[in-house]
């Protein structure tokens, strides 16, 4: 009786530990992993997008939209050579939903961050060894995702290398500070899976002190039986049994537990008193901001690609006498190259606008945004450095009338997807090619623009109430 009144003495401290250990979790290691695997996804997203540029891999048009339910990183298994394209292409493309689902899909919190969860992040942030690119690295995925690197920089692109660099950069910084991350959390995780078989299992059965030690193998059986009973559902880690046994009935039992409280203290931390500068802070945000802005690029890239493709096909199959006609009239009478369409767009709160939309020009624009956004995510182009060398005033008006231009966009580009296919029948309506994704994706972009300027303004208006105040808004 008095060893199990210990036990519970031992694991009501350890529980006290893990909930203060939970809650500077939840505040600042868990958000820090999330915002790491989302500028993990979008250097990922780069590097993806460019090589769908290249044709070096290309988009499966059936397993687009595919259902994940689970984190779960791609296959690693070798393949032969004669394999390369078919197996790249289908394991970065998983790759890439399995990064979206984890940032879009899963919820991040101190219990959802199990020992399980934490290895299949791991599995799928170390899924290529960013650090080790090299065509004769010995991890397979490494070394065939460098032998495509090496392809783009023969073509000469400086863009499409600029990217590359860049987002690989990004990728082998945020793939250290991920493995920090999750060592940190793994700590916890670990120790909050033995509290739990302590308190549902363990807790449960009559452990002979004596039997644990002249029979180990017979008590881990006996042990791994008992849990699907008592603990349905949970994995069995014969590890951590191993060091249950050892904390609760070893020899060593009053230093390991020491250890494991250590481990899990929360230390306060002692700041130091020091001057802020608020508008570089200030600036450094708005800058933030065009980074975001930039990766409207990304789906801008894919939209105008199904756009274009669904105009072609509109073009050499036309569907009725009268779009016949018109391509005759226009080809031949009018001797013009250009493709125009009769659409219907939506003004937000002022009903449909009928609209005799130059296709052609307006799609040669859009692929000059698209351009534009791109050299914004290049930090060497001139582009981004006009914009790093504007002020404050400057930067947020730039942002302000981009993130507008792009309302338009999204509303013009939502509606020629509703135009094709409207305005397809048959075996044609089924080849077009919707992009929801990317309205969806740009959408995101759009809306972290604004709310992060409201932010801004919050600030600087806070900020101009000090002065006016006679207060020091950078003394803390």
């Amino acid at each position: 009786m008095a060893s199990m009144s210990h036990n519970e003495m031992f694991e009501a401290r350890l529980d006290e530990a893990l909930t203060r250990r939970a809650m500077v979790l939840g505040k600042d290691d868990i958000p820090a992993l999330k915002e790491a695997c989302r500028t993990y996804e979008a250097a990922c997203t780069g590097i993806y997008k460019v090589f769908l540029e290249k044709a070096l891999i290309q988009e499966d048009q059936y397993d687009y939209e595919q259902k994940i339910s689970d984190l779960k990183p791609p296959p690693s298994d070798p393949f032969p050579e004669s394999d390369t394209f078919i197996q790249m292409n289908q394991r970065l493309s998983v790759l890439q939903a399995q990064l979206d689902f984890l940032n879009n899909f899963f919820f991040f919190s101190p219990e959802t961050m199990n020992l399980k969860t934490i290895r299949s992040i791991l599995g799928l942030t170390n899924y290529i060894h960013w650090k080790d690119l090299s065509p004769t690295s010995s991890h397979m995925m490494t070394r065939n995702l460098t032998l495509y690197v090496e392809k783009i920089k023969q073509t000469g692109d400086t863009m499409a290398i600029s990217i590359l660099a860049n987002s690989i950069k990004v990728l082998q910084g945020q793939q250290k500070q991920i493995k920090i991350l999750l060592k940190k959390i793994s700590i916890y995780a670990k120790q909050n899976y033995k509290l739990q078989a302590r308190v549902n299992v363990l807790s449960k059965m009559t452990l002979d002190p004596k039997r644990i030690l002249s029979d180990h193998s017979g008590t881990m059986q006996a042990i791994k039986f008992e849990f699907p009973v008592k603990w349905q559902g949970a994995p069995f880690y014969r590890e951590l049994i191993e060091e249950i046994l050892e904390e609760d009935f070893g020899n060593m039992k009053e230093s390991l537990r020491e250890r494991i409280l250590e481990s899990l203290e929360v230390k306060q931390k002692t700041v130091e008193k020091k001057t802020r500068n608020l508008d570089k802070e200030l600036k450094e945000e708005l800058m933030g901001l065009v980074g975001e802005l930039a990766k409207a690029y990304l789906p801008l890239e894919t939209i105008i690609t199904r756009m274009d493709g669904n105009s072609r096909l509109m073009d050499e199959n036309p569907s009725s006498f009268s779009q016949k006609l018109s391509r005759w009239i226009t080809r031949v009478m009018l001797k013009r190259i250009e493709v125009f369409y009769d659409i219907q767009e939506e003004q937000l709160g002022k009903g449909k606008n009928r609209e005799h939309l130059n296709f052609t020009s307006y799609i040669n624009w859009l692929r000059m945004k698209a351009n534009f956004y791109k050299s914004l995510n290049v930090p060497t182009s001139q582009t981004y450095i006009r914009a790093s060398e504007s002020s404050t005033v400057a930067l947020e008006e730039f942002l302000t009338k981009n993130q507008q231009e792009l309302k338009r966009i999204l509303n013009k580009v939502s509606t020629l997807e509703t135009f094709f296919k409207e305005a397809t029948e048959g075996e044609i309506k089924k080849r077009v090619k919707g992009y929801k994704l990317e309205i969806k994706q740009l959408k995101g972009v759009i809306t972290k623009v604004i709310a992060g300027l409201k932010d801004y303004q919050a600030r600087q208006e806070e900020m101009d109430q000090l002065k006016n105040l006679g207060i020091d808004p950078n003394a803390e």
